[in-house]
Parts: C-alpha cells; structure tokens; sequence
C-alpha cells in the first residue's frame, strides 16, 4: 500500500475519533444544562406559595426566565421569550398553549405595571410552567 493512502488513512481515523470525543463532551454539557434548569424550576416550587408578595412576584419572574432558556435551549437561539412561543406552539394543545401565554402575559404585568400576584396566581402560573418547561426540555 502507498504511503499518501496510508497516511490519509490515519488522518481520517484521527478526525473520527476526535469528533466522537467533541460529541460525547457536547451531550454532557447538553444534559448538565437541561439539570441546572431543571434544578432551578424545582427550587422556585416554594415561592409560587409563599406568604411573601415579593417572593411570589420574584418567582413568576424567575419562572419566565427559565422558559425563556429552555425555549432558547431548545431552538438554538437568543430571541426573546415571547418570540420563541410563537414558534413553539405545535409542541402544545391550544388550551396549554394559551395558558402559558397568560402565566408570560402575568409576568409582563409584574415587571412593567408593578401587578401584585395572589397565592392562587403564583401557584397556577407554577404548574403551567413547570409543565411546558418539562415538555420543551424533552
């Protein structure tokens, strides 16, 4: 066998290896991400109940922005939330679909109109999330 064959040979089987090493770190990395969101919805669970008015605002916030990363995460782009639940619809029943944008529409009116949110609100506004996050993140 010729020398230049053999050689790309070898080159060839570098290159292989190495892009299975890339894809393998990039699968940890993925899955990590999708914890650290995970992990951080689980620990806002709390605050959608609090007695704390803050503390239930501060989570519908909290709430909205890991939806905004899992939407991010999940379209490989950095639109904005509302944005990217305009393209994620068909991953939702209608009636998902449109409570989610009511739990976002929430979150708008906390930040920009200073909105008080009640116990019952957080809650709701907790499971809509907590659902659709889970089911973008799959």
């Amino acid at each position: 066998m010729d020398n230049a064959v053999i050689i790309t040979i070898l080159i060839l089987i570098a290159v292989a290896v190495l892009f299975i090493m890339v894809a393998s770190g990039t699968r940890k990395e993925r899955q990590k991400s999708i914890s650290r969101m995970l992990n951080s919805l689980e620990a806002l669970k709390a605050g959608a109940s609090s007695d704390d008015l803050a503390r239930r605002r501060d989570t519908v916030i909290k709430l909205d922005n890991i939806l905004s990363k899992a939407l991010q995460y999940r379209l490989g782009n950095t639109k904005l939330c509302g944005d990217n639940l305009k393209l994620i619809n068909k991953r939702f029943k209608r009636t998902e679909y449109d409570r989610l944008w009511e739990a976002h529409k929430l979150r708008n009116r906390i930040v920009h109109d200073d909105l008080d949110v009640s116990e019952n609100e957080a809650e709701e506004a907790y499971k809509i999330y907590n659902m659709s996050i889970h089911r973008i993140l799959k």
